[in-house]
């Protein structure tokens, strides 16, 4: 699990760059989580990058998001009515924290099985630093991702340009999703 992790850390910080590069953003070195930062690094750009990886044995869907701690916390603040400060050597341990992040979840991301039933998500942990967060979450889902669909509308109502990237494997095969603010469900083939 420790290198699927690792991996998947790689795989979101490379296509973070990449996306901002083709972008032409400047950005800061994106550092790792266990490279901590004095400051949080501000950011022109709204985007979230997600990595959906079917475990066969399992008959799961792991998923990790990658997200920029003060969008998380802005968030959460505004969906809870209460401001929310989230601290990254302690939040691996906090339930309240787990439990406002899959409350958010639950309205902004949402993922349907190839019969169209929606897929229970459950919490299975977060990673962070002072400038962004690694959440993880996981769900049944006997088939796979084939045929499934899925809505990520995370940030959007904070941000007009807002963009989720997904990235999606199952069986070695790769798939990429975009989603903005004005999309709804899309089919992951």
């Amino acid at each position: 699990m420790k290198i699927r992790r690792v991996a998947s850390r790689f795989l979101i910080l490379a296509l973070t760059v990449v996306s901002a590069a083709a972008l032409n953003i400047p950005h800061p070195a994106f550092p790792t989580p266990r490279s901590p930062l004095p400051t949080p690094c501000p950011h022109k750009v709204h985007i979230s990058v997600t990595n959906l990886e079917f475990n066969q044995p399992k008959q799961t869907v792991e998923i990790v998001i990658r997200v920029f701690t003060d969008d998380l916390e802005n968030a959460l603040s505004r969906s809870g009515s209460r401001t929310v400060k989230i601290d990254p050597a302690s939040a691996g341990k906090n339930r309240r924290v787990g439990d406002l992040v899959m409350a958010y979840l639950r309205s902004n991301f949402e993922l349907k099985n190839k019969a169209g039933r929606p897929v229970t998500l459950s919490w299975n942990g977060i990673e962070g630093q002072v400038d962004m967060f690694w959440l993880y979450v996981k769900g049944r889902m006997p088939g796979g991702l084939e045929g499934a669909q899925m809505r990520n509308k995370i940030f959007c109502e904070l941000f007009d340009d807002q963009v989720n990237i997904v990235n999606a494997k199952q069986q070695g095969k790769q798939i990429g999703l975009m989603f903005e603010s004005k999309d709804d469900f899309k089919a992951i083939r």
